[in-house]
């Protein structure tokens, strides 16, 4: 689907059949393909003994590794110190983590967190500056989700500055505008979040206007939801990749 809709490449999301298969075989289905492996990302679900806050991406970046990714993403911890608790354990698994990706060709890359609830904020690796700084410390690559910076406030193109040359991967998609099930509460979060592209309230098209300015060069994830891609029926889902890479060359086109 990614390579008919135009696609240079994927970002694999670890699921059950990628386990099953292997890292290679993955490689493979993506040369297959004519595709790039740009990226491995954790679960999107609790898998056992996958999940990242019980020690699952130690796995993650050995499948990274032998599908032979560029990339694996890693999320912050949710803690408001890294001198203690979970913020310091997370310090010391990086290193590990940097020291065991020593010399490849693997990157790891830290993506910016959503923001919520007021808590939020207050986690130590919330703010934009501050995610820079660790990144710096760690040597560390950066993931600009774009619906979490919309979600935290956060200008796009100072969010894009903020990150400079560790961007290593952004996650393309909107957030808000109109959506189906307004009145059902809990869905609200849930549908208003990695929109179709055009479809919410962020200056997407500025964004990517801005990337191919400052001479980015990585890839850019597209990352809807399963609803706005419409995944149910596969081909509703190839029409709505083909529709979302023509959106992002008239977005370009247009600036």
């Amino acid at each position: 689907m990614a390579r008919q809709a135009g696609f240079d490449g994927v970002e694999v999301s670890v699921n059950p059949e990628a386990i099953a298969r292997g890292g290679q075989a993955v490689r493979q289905l993506a040369e297959a393909e004519g595709l790039s492996l740009f990226s491995v990302h954790p679960s999107v679900v609790p898998l056992p003994g996958w999940r990242e806050k019980h020690g699952g991406l130690d796995r993650i970046i050995r499948l990274a590794q032998d599908a032979g990714a560029q990339v694996v993403v890693a999320h912050t911890p949710r803690s408001e110190t890294l001198d203690e608790g979970k913020g310091l354990l997370f310090c010391r698994q990086v290193e590990a983590w940097q020291a065991r990706l020593a010399g490849g060709d693997l990157r790891l890359a830290i993506e910016n967190k959503a923001v919520y609830r007021e808590a939020h904020r207050r986690y130590a690796l919330t703010p934009l500056d501050r995610l820079r700084a660790f990144a710096d410390r760690y040597d560390l690559g950066l993931v600009l989700d774009v619906v979490h910076a919309g979600s935290a406030g956060e200008d796009l193109m100072l969010a894009r500055q903020t990150f400079g040359s560790r961007l290593a991967n952004v996650h393309l998609s909107d957030l808000g505008g109109s959506r189906p099930f307004r009145s059902v509460r809990f869905l609200d979060k849930f549908l208003e979040q990695h929109r179709f592209p055009g479809a919410g309230e962020l200056p997407l098209g500025d964004l990517l206007a801005d990337l191919q300015r400052s001479g980015y060069t990585g890839p850019i994830t597209l990352e809807v939801g399963p609803v706005d891609l419409e995944v149910w029926w596969p081909p509703a889902a190839r029409r709505r990749l083909a529709q979302a890479m023509a959106w992002m060359k008239e977005a370009l086109a247009s600036r």
